[in-house]
């Protein structure tokens, strides 16, 4: 008897060791630093992306780049630290795969301590180089500087601990990328950003994406300070129009001016009442009502939680029948949208057509802030499938600049907390509200992306974790018991 509850220990024991270790597994492989790159020469998976390839291709003049690799910051060079080392090495090996990877219309010069001092100072003033400037890339009219904080992310050496400077992460591919889109835009886009109120430091990283996009900014106070620029862009608004505004929104939808009209949940009543007025005429507008899904907790959806009004849209979710979405589908990675609400289209006439780009899966449901418990699907909030973001066009454009390019999304969180998550979404559907090329915005490296597996894998992983795995091993050692018996 003792050797049998012996051996249902041991079975037992393997089980649990079987749980915990595939817990500790799936801890530290979750993480992007446990990650490993190998440098598979026919993917150039260690050079430069193709998102830089195709903005240098985009660039019509020939374009030199010069890289002044000097050690001069005493804080990332004190107690012997390699900061300098490693970073420039890597500049280096980037450099010469562009070289070999972009064509005859560029051309690079390195330039460190042991150059000519007569080339050196020449450069330098060429260059007009400040203290900190790396790489100047330049054409006959145009140029870019990027200084070392935007092409590596570091930690200062701390002198009371006598601790190195240390290499934290490396930005060269995506600070490419952007220059090389600046340079790419000789005459470049202009778009207006309408201020939303006064909490508009959220906006401050969206302002600085569209920059790095190579477009033009004017942070403007109200809509009716808008007049020649190419895109308009609302996201989020606090208060109503004032009539002057109200009527300036008006005469830039019926004028077929491209705009972008981010209005989540908790957009007031009366804002979504009067841009619904405006948009009338082209049959699209926003609904009432919190976009709710239920989330996967310990291997079942749940709700009741404020995490049900964070949509995860993949998959069945994003509509393969536009070109934006084409770059989102083929890399299979997900958006985020939070505080949505959802939008209303297709009572246009015959002079727009209309797409919707988004939608939520078949469970998401509105949820009615005074009807039921929050975040909970009650019995008149039945599931259904509804739209987040819709576009529309000008069957018959009056020009470029005017072609009706219209698109709406059920949340401004969008372009704030949740920018990183669709930064490469958002950046091509700006460039189809301008008309421009959509290859140009491209998609970042996939070790650029915060780690995030979406809600379909949670559940495999969930589903593996507490069932499958414990279970073989359960019935594994089972079966050495009664072998054994």
């Amino acid at each position: 008897m003792r050797r049998k509850f012996s051996l249902l220990a041991i079975a037992l024991g393997l089980s649990v060791a079987a749980v915990a270790l595939v817990v500790a597994s799936l801890s530290v492989f979750s993480s992007p630093n446990a990650r490993l790159r190998y440098d598979m020469s026919a993917d150039k998976t260690n050079g430069v992306s193709e998102r830089v390839l195709s903005a240098f291709a985009g660039i019509e003049q020939p374009v030199k780049l010069t890289a002044f690799l000097y050690r001069e910051d005493n804080g990332l060079t004190t107690f012997n630290s390699n900061v300098y080392m490693r970073a420039f090495d890597r500049l280096r090996m980037l450099i010469g795969d562009l070289n070999a990877r972009v064509g005859d219309g560029f051309s690079s010069l390195i330039v460190d301590a042991n150059s000519p001092l007569v080339e050196q100072q020449r450069l330098q003033n060429l260059h007009q180089r400040q203290f900190g400037e790396v790489i100047v890339l330049s054409t006959v009219d145009n140029h870019v500087v990027l200084q070392f904080d935007d092409l590596f992310e570091v930690s200062r050496a701390v002198v009371e601990q006598k601790q190195a400077a240390r290499l934290r992460n490396e930005r060269i591919d995506a600070a490419l990328g952007d220059a090389a889109l600046r340079l790419s835009n000789a005459s470049p886009f202009v778009i207006g950003v309408v201020r939303s109120a006064d909490d508009d430091d959220t906006l401050q990283p969206f302002l600085d994406f569209l920059e790095r996009q190579g477009h033009e900014v004017d942070f403007v106070e109200s809509f009716s300070e808008l007049s020649n620029q190419d895109l308009a862009i609302v996201a989020g608004q606090k208060h109503a129009f004032v009539p002057n505004d109200y009527s300036a929104a008006e005469r830039w939808v019926a004028d077929d001016r491209h705009l972008l009209l981010a209005l989540g949940a908790f957009t007031s009543e009366a804002v979504i009442v009067q841009w619904n007025q405006v948009l009338a005429p082209r049959g699209e507008g926003f609904g009432d009502g919190l976009l709710c899904e239920a989330i996967p907790i310990a291997g079942t959806l749940m709700e009741g939680r404020s995490e049900c009004a964070i949509l995860e849209i993949n998959g069945a979710e994003i509509s393969g029948q536009h070109d934006v979405n084409l770059p989102l589908i083929k890399s299979k990675r997900s958006l985020l949208f939070a505080g949505t609400r959802p939008v209303k289209f297709g009572n246009s006439t015959n002079a727009y057509g209309q797409s919707r780009l988004l939608r939520t899966s078949t469970q998401a449901w509105i949820d009615r802030p005074l009807a039921g418990q929050r975040f909970v699907r009650d019995a008149e909030e039945q599931p259904a499938i509804h739209s987040i973001a819709v576009t529309s066009t000008a069957w018959k454009p009056q020009s470029t600049t005017r072609a009706g390019r219209l698109m709406l999304l059920g949340s401004d969180e969008v372009v704030r907390s949740h920018l990183e998550y669709n930064r490469d979404w958002l950046a091509t559907s700006i460039m189809y509200l301008l008309g421009d090329d959509l290859t140009k915005s491209g998609l970042r490296n996939i070790d650029e992306l915060p780690f995030r597996p979406d809600r379909q894998i949670l559940e495999r992983i969930k589903l593996l974790t507490v069932y499958l795995l414990p279970g073989l091993c359960l019935i594994l050692s089972l079966l050495v018991w009664f072998k054994r018996k």
